[in-house]
């Protein structure tokens, strides 16, 4: 077998090979016994068909798919083995030629990690925020406690609806009308004069009474999945079932030791607690992007060409799904969005640039640093996946099964750069470094 080496920019490589005809005619052969095993031919038992007889009846196609699959496998073993590379994504073959008693031409290209140059990742000055937590933001937390411990109770009367009040609701659609719902009849709980609903129930329902019926004309939901139903107007049956006035509690001592704490300011301590911890949080993931994001700005990686193809078609094909799922075909969103394919294309190509460019720089750090996950860390992080008692044991099995598909590698890859980034943020130089202060 000889092969032809050419080294192309950012680490890609092509192999043009040329493999004999001895090794093509035993690959056609062996194909051949791997197909016939399964044939069956009136007149032959199972697996015995002359290859005349299989041909005549099946033709040369079956045989030549399963020797192109067979070359594929020789070659790219063949390659790795003696050129000692490691590529990072699935090879390109062309077959050129591919015929018995003649020499085959093949043409691979793989792409192999590419060479970076870090500039300066230690002491990266940022500057961080100081962080504030304000009354008012404590004060949205204990009305949000004092809806969820709200209160329900049944009306002693049946009086007219009123702005405000909670209304189960009986919905069907009107004779004749499309099947918009879910089922026949749908029930839900709606809060009169809240934007849950279009503005034509809260005109229709406001004024009204347990067991009234009412025709309520509206427009399907532009975005609606279903898009031959997009933007459609129905007519709606829907009945009032019951009225409930939600009652808050008061904000006072009695409504904090009910959750458990000594009084209101316990309470509030602990809120405004939390939300310094979710803000101090917050701050040090922008901090880190920041770091990472100028490390890799001044460092130098030669993206592979044919690597940053597939990423950025990836990127447009995981938004193809998306829009989908909405109901959206792309050249509406383009529309839309008032952008030419091409200028998305370039959007897309410039993020997945960047994002491959800091995989590699990562990389390239944790190599230099020696950054590596031990398996205690792989077994600490997939315990607190699993759910229920004997943690350790389901955390186990779970190791297994994302060996067994493929999967234990990129977890073990996203750990190691979380870990690097940590490295990175700290030996940053962050000032100030955030405070924690109240106004």
């Amino acid at each position: 077998m000889q092969i032809k080496v050419e080294k192309k920019e950012g680490s890609q490589i092509t192999f043009d090979i040329e493999v004999p005809k001895e090794t093509v005619n035993q690959l056609f052969s062996k194909a051949f016994k791997k197909i016939v095993k399964d044939v069956e031919v009136p007149g032959f038992r199972k697996g015995r068909v002359p290859r005349k007889i299989f041909e005549q009846k099946y033709g040369k196609e079956p045989i030549e798919e399963e020797a192109t699959k067979q070359l594929y496998a020789l070659v790219y073993e063949k390659i790795l083995k003696e050129e000692n590379i490691t590529p990072i994504t699935y090879p390109r073959m062309e077959v050129l030629k591919l015929s018995e008693d003649e020499d085959a031409l093949l043409k691979v290209e793989v792409v192999t990690k590419p060479e970076v140059k870090l500039g300066n990742y230690k002491g990266v000055k940022v500057k961080g925020n100081k962080i504030k937590v304000e009354e008012k933001e404590i004060k949205e937390q204990l009305e949000r406690l004092q809806k969820i411990n709200a209160e329900y109770p049944p009306l002693l009367e049946n009086r007219p609806t009123q702005e405000g009040d909670w209304l189960a609701l009986e919905m069907r659609p009107a004779s004749g009308e499309i099947p918009y719902l879910r089922q026949d009849t749908e029930s839900i709980w709606y809060k009169l004069g809240s934007d849950q609903l279009p503005p034509s129930f809260y005109r229709e329902l406001l004024g009204a009474k347990i067991g009234d019926e009412k025709l309520i004309e509206t427009t399907i939901p532009s975005d609606h999945p279903r898009r031959e139903l997009a933007g459609k107007k129905i007519r709606l049956n829907v009945k009032v079932k019951d009225i409930r006035k939600e009652r808050l509690p008061e904000l006072n001592d009695e409504f904090a030791k009910k959750l458990n704490f000594e009084n209101m300011q316990a309470l509030k301590e602990r809120i405004k607690k939390e939300l310094e911890s979710f803000k101090g949080k917050r701050e040090e993931e922008r901090i880190k992007a920041e770091i990472v994001e100028k490390i890799v700005k001044n460092s130098k990686v030669d993206i592979p060409p044919l690597l940053l193809e597939e990423e950025t078609e990836e990127k447009l094909k995981n938004l193809e799904e998306e829009l989908r799922k909405k109901g959206i075909d792309l050249e509406s969103y383009l529309n839309q969005q008032k952008m030419s394919k091409e200028s998305l294309e370039k959007i897309l190509r410039e993020q997945a640039e960047f994002e491959l460019k800091t995989l590699f720089v990562l990389d390239k750090i944790a190599q230099e640093e020696k950054i590596e996950v031990s398996d205690e860390e792989i077994d600490k992080r997939l315990e607190l996946v699993v759910q229920g008692e004997d943690k350790k044991n389901k955390a186990k099995l779970l190791k297994e099964e994302l060996a067994r598909r493929g999967r234990l590698g990129s977890l073990i890859q996203r750990m190691r750069n979380e870990k690097t980034i940590d490295f990175l943020y700290e030996n940053a130089e962050v000032s100030p470094k955030p405070l924690v202060s109240s106004k």
